[in-house]
């Protein structure tokens, strides 16, 4: 949502920023609150669509809140209803915008539990002037977080975490090695899932209320894994070996993992035969899972010797190439050795 003031008006055009309510339903509201006389007045001002202008209520007072609520169908047609933005306007209150910085560029910002991500905060309009009102002299920002349920995605819980930042001066302010902080198991923090928010507040609402200037989130996703079924690590077969499998869990959203063989003792950087039904690419907003048979590995195993398998996935990341997800050797020898004993009978 984004609020552009006419000059010289008591009003404020409301510009709806298009896909924010998608397909916006009768229930769909902006709600408008500001204090006069002493007294909080709340509007609530109906919207039918996912663009276009609104226009506010009368503006009095120094500041008012806009909130931004849509009708979320859930399970069994249950229907909840969501702030999704908040803005702060008001005479006195300073220009602030935040921003995720993240190697992968998909809209919105996403990044994965192992990697670093950024922030970027610009200010303007903040004044050294010590008889300027509180909002004009200091912004706080605060850092949240939403936990998802680790199948089906959804949030689990939330709340903030520890540390307050404050700005009292203008600028552009960026912080590009910031390390998820998702209150999930200690033992497995690259598997947690959920989201990080940093929200820019001002004591510029209502009545001296704190209230959201700006925010960014960030959803965080666990890095991917693989198991390797109907192969024994380290185990000789005297013939071609019963059909392999791979689970995969995890796989980023953006990716394309794969299966590939090669002869000898795994070794890292090694290019070897990708297995054709292995191939899995993704182009998507949640992380996927699959169960694959292996039904072509035994077509690279013509000659006897040791083979590695190794499961590989690319994503935004490291560059965009390939990162190691596990791995099994085993060998294939055909050739049976029988100790036999001749003898002969007079």
């Amino acid at each position: 949502m984004m609020a552009r003031p006419f000059l010289n008006a008591r009003r404020l055009v409301l510009a709806m920023a298009p896909g924010l309510v998608a397909g916006a339903h009768a229930q769909d509201f902006i709600r408008q609150i500001q204090v006069i006389d002493s007294s909080s007045v709340i509007y609530d001002i109906p919207i039918s669509s996912d663009n276009g202008e609104v226009l506010s209520e009368p503006l009095a007072g120094d500041s008012a809140v806009f909130q931004l609520y849509a009708t979320a169908t859930l399970a069994n047609n249950v229907t909840e209803l969501k702030k999704l933005d908040e803005k702060t306007v008001g005479t006195y209150l300073p220009k602030v915008t935040v921003e995720i910085l993240s190697e992968d560029p998909y809209d919105p910002p996403r990044t994965r539990a192992d990697q670093t991500y950024g922030v970027r905060i610009k200010i303007a309009g903040l004044r050294a002037d010590p008889d300027a009102p509180a909002e004009a002299k200091q912004i706080q920002v605060v850092r949240r977080y939403r936990l998802y349920d680790d199948e089906t995605f959804e949030v689990v819980s939330e709340g903030s975490q520890e540390g307050t930042y404050t700005f009292d001066s203008n600028g552009n302010f960026v912080d590009n090695a910031i390390s998820q902080r998702l209150p999930g198991d200690p033992d497995l923090p690259t598997k947690v899932a959920g989201e990080e928010s940093f929200v820019a507040m001002t004591q510029g609402g209502p009545g001296g209320s704190t209230s959201e200037m700006a925010s960014a989130t960030v959803q965080i996703w666990p890095v991917a894994e693989a198991a390797f079924f109907g192969i024994e690590a380290g185990k000789t077969y005297q013939g071609l070996p019963p059909v392999a499998s791979i689970l995969l869990r995890d796989l980023y959203p953006n990716s394309t993992t794969y299966v590939q063989v090669y002869k000898g003792p795994q070794r890292l950087g090694v290019i070897g035969d990708a297995l054709p039904t292995s191939v899995l690419h993704y182009e998507t907003y949640l992380p996927q899972k699959a169960n694959l048979a292996l039904t072509d590995l035994n077509s690279f195993l013509a000659e006897d010797g040791e083979y590695t398998l190794e499961a590989l996935t690319m994503t935004p990341f490291n560059d965009g190439a390939p990162e190691l997800l596990a791995s099994i050797s085993f060998i294939i020898d055909r050739t049976l050795n029988v100790n036999g004993m001749i003898s002969t009978a007079e």
